[in-house]
């Protein structure tokens, strides 16, 4: 899966800061170029379909769009505009627009400037808080990452939200309380050796109100009849087997989802344990907090050996504390707190899973972390096995050159976001060490693998070092 970004009003060569794989352009003019498709965006649709775009950005346009257009019926222009931002970003996808304003003089100089822009507009109108603009007919919301003056022009950067609550001025009746059911995801992949145990654990649940959706990616070992004897023995077992084998987790994952029916999501590998109070205590302090993350206490687990164990409680120890998502974005990196969550289920829903890569299901958990409106946690444990050999994380695969990669689209989420530099340093040097040390792993030990495999290693590498070179950060050294 390759990153897009789509210029507006950009004429034949479309801008790309955030240095996307493709790029493309909308503009209003007919003397088309490469990638560019024309539209009047008064009156028509942007011409892509929805959900199409990890990007999108906007350079002295949006000021050009009126509010208002009267005939042949009045309608709230710039307002549409913005709902077609919406429908064609991909949920946790980012807006960047750099327009003239208020009360500079060049914001209306130009009398084809009709839509001035204020420090107010973007967000407080379309902010996932406020949502001023809603009672126009705006259907979306973003959250506002940056909003600064640039000289003449509002710089603002957002990212595309689930819409949470309606504003109180369109409706008087009260949200509906959110349930407790939670639907346990555990993807499944010839996993015959630990899947017995890992259900065992779960079914020994003190908190009752669950499901555990088995979703087996065409296991070629016992897989399946371990679950359907499990099934049949307690009906909150639930069993779904992928059309075709899937190869990731973060695709499996994305196959159940239509198929959850929990207020809450947690996710498990085929391998793990549970103490018998985690769901009991992260559902209480989900619904005491109202967080849309609550992080269990969690133990680097070696079953036999369990001096080696190494247990993640809290942040440094205190489960206290409450972390905005930002917040706990930047501990998961080093991993200060782990990833593993009971998540609101609505949230997951709305962003699923990343699928470009074997493990891009960690660049997910930190989008879902950005995303939460705060992250709180919980006693209970949650066992995460360390000495399964057979696990992904265990072995050297030609998938397993997916890793920086993933790193690297984390990078970018980060300057997205606009992280301190020493945090970008930082990840970027990741990518680096990993990307040359699988390298060097390939050109020492690539006759372990069939030319295929060693075909899509390389070509793997070849797909972030190419997108490196697209960057400031990586230019010298990619």
């Amino acid at each position: 899966m390759t990153t897009k970004t789509l210029d507006m009003g950009c004429g034949a060569r479309p801008k790309n800061p955030f240095h996307a794989e493709q790029f493309y352009g909308v503009d209003v003019r007919d003397d088309l170029g490469d990638h560019v498709r024309a539209a009047d965006l008064v009156v028509e649709p942007i011409p892509y379909d929805d959900d199409s775009f990890d990007y999108l950005t906007a350079f002295d346009f949006i000021e050009h769009i009126p509010r208002v257009v009267y005939a042949p019926h009045r309608r709230n222009a710039f307002i549409e505009f913005m709902n077609e931002v919406y429908r064609v970003l991909k949920p946790g996808g980012y807006f960047l627009s750099s327009t003239p304003a208020f009360p500079h003089a060049v914001a209306y100089r130009d009398p084809t400037h009709v839509n001035i822009i204020t420090d107010e507009t973007l967000p407080l109108y379309f902010d996932d808080t406020s949502r001023w603009a809603a009672i126009y007919g705006f259907k979306g919301a973003f959250h506002i990452v940056r909003h600064e003056w640039r000289g003449p022009h509002i710089f603002a950067v957002l990212r595309k939200v689930p819409v949470r609550t309606q504003p109180s001025e369109l409706t008087d009746a009260a949200p509906a309380p959110k349930g407790s059911k939670v639907s346990v995801f555990v993807p499944v992949y010839n996993g015959a050796a630990y899947i017995a145990e890992t259900l065992d654990s779960l079914l020994a649940q003190q908190y009752g109100d669950f499901e555990v959706l088995c979703l087996d990616d065409c296991s070629t070992d016992g897989s399946m009849a371990v679950l359907q004897q499990y099934a049949a023995r307690d009906g909150r077992i639930r069993v779904l087997q992928t059309p075709g084998n899937l190869g990731n987790a973060a695709r499996v994952l994305n196959y159940g989802l239509a198929h959850m029916t929990g207020d809450y999501f947690v996710y498990s590998s085929q391998d793990d344990l549970f103490s018998p109070d985690w769901l009991a205590k992260m559902v209480a302090r989900a619904i005491e907090t109202g967080a849309d993350a609550v992080v269990p206490d969690v133990v680097l687990h070696h079953p036999t050996q369990p001096g080696s164990d190494r247990i993640i409680s809290g942040l440094r120890g205190d489960r206290s504390v409450e972390l905005t998502g930002r917040e706990a974005l930047q501990h998961s990196l080093d991993w200060t707190i782990p990833g593993n969550a009971l998540w609101n289920a609505d949230l997951v829903k709305f962003f699923r899973f990343a699928e470009f890569g074997l493990n891009a299901d960690e660049y997910s958990g930190r989008m879902f972390f950005l995303n939460a409106n705060k992250v709180v946690f919980s006693e209970g444990i949650f066992y995460y096995r360390q000495d399964n050999a057979e696990a992904v994380t265990k072995k050297t695969t030609h998938r397993t050159f997916d890793y920086p990669y993933t790193q690297l689209r984390l990078y970018q989420m980060l300057y997205a976001e606009g992280f301190p530099g020493d945090v970008l340093e930082r990840e970027a040097l990741k990518v680096l060490e990993q990307r040359n040390q699988l390298a060097q792993w390939l050109a020492a030990n690539g006759d372990r693998f069939t030319p295929e495999q060693r075909a899509a290693a390389e070509a793997s590498l070849a797909r972030c070092t190419a997108c490196m070179k697209a960057d400031p950060m990586f230019a010298a050294v990619a």
